[in-house]
């Protein structure tokens, strides 16, 4: 019988081990180097522990919550109802300014109108004017720990809270393999959204007329509980 997968919550203080994380794992996520098209890849690489650590930084100042697996063989940050990621106040306190300055203006349009804009769409359409749902906004698992159900532990546990909350799950797949594994846990497909088309190839390199890079919104909802039958 596999052993239980040890899960623990934190916030601030795991800020730079969820960050250096998401540096790693997504080195090659191709909505990643989208939003930072404007460097090289080296470049990139460099940078995405300090991209990752002001995102989140933002994302704590919303109340995000970071789940951790393993001794951070993978992670989540997630955000609760009501909370968004884009708050211009706690983005600031979080040093955006120094990330805009990275990306320049095309990554600002590239953040804000083209992935804000479709997958802000998206929502509307999947959630049926439901206001209030958690957000996923990120997770991953080391390389070589893949396969091992980390981040369906993390997965899990988050469904267990939004049963509880009877309030549904929002994200966006960025690659076919995520896609897959959601998919495997109840969460819907909304809609497959294209970032960059006509400009970029599928894995963000930039290729005029290229077919752009899809990403899938997604959402799961809580199972009804039944009402108990009154006994006589």
């Amino acid at each position: 019988m596999a052993r239980p997968v040890p899960i623990t919550h934190g916030g601030q203080k795991l800020l730079s081990s969820v960050a250096a994380l998401n540096g790693r794992v997504f080195d090659t996520d191709p909505v990643v180097a989208y939003m930072l098209l404007s460097l090289s890849r080296k470049e990139r690489l460099a940078y995405l522990p300090i991209y990752w650590a002001t995102l989140i930084q933002s994302a704590l100042l919303n109340h995000a919550l970071i789940t951790e697996a393993d001794g951070f063989k993978a992670a989540s940050v997630l955000l609760p109802p009501g909370r968004c990621l884009d708050n211009a106040w706690n983005m600031l306190c979080a040093g955006f300014l120094g990330v805009l300055w990275r990306i320049g203006f095309p990554g600002f349009k590239r953040l804000w109108n083209e992935f804000s804009g479709m997958t802000d769409n998206a929502k509307r359409k999947g959630l049926h004017g439901q206001k209030r749902y958690y957000y996923l906004f990120s997770i991953g698992t080391e390389h070589e720990h893949r396969g091992k159900g980390l981040a369906k532990a993390i997965m899990r546990d988050h469904q267990r809270t939004a049963q509880a909350d009877n309030l549904p799950i929002w994200l966006e797949a960025t690659t076919p393999g995520s896609r897959g594994l959601y998919l495997s846990m109840g969460f819907e497909e909304v809609e497959e959204i294209v970032l960059g088309k006509g400009k970029v190839a599928a894995d963000a390199s930039l290729q005029p007329g290229g077919p752009g890079i899809p990403l899938w919104a997604m959402v799961w909802w809580p199972q009804s509980t039944p009402t108990p039958t009154p006994s006589l």
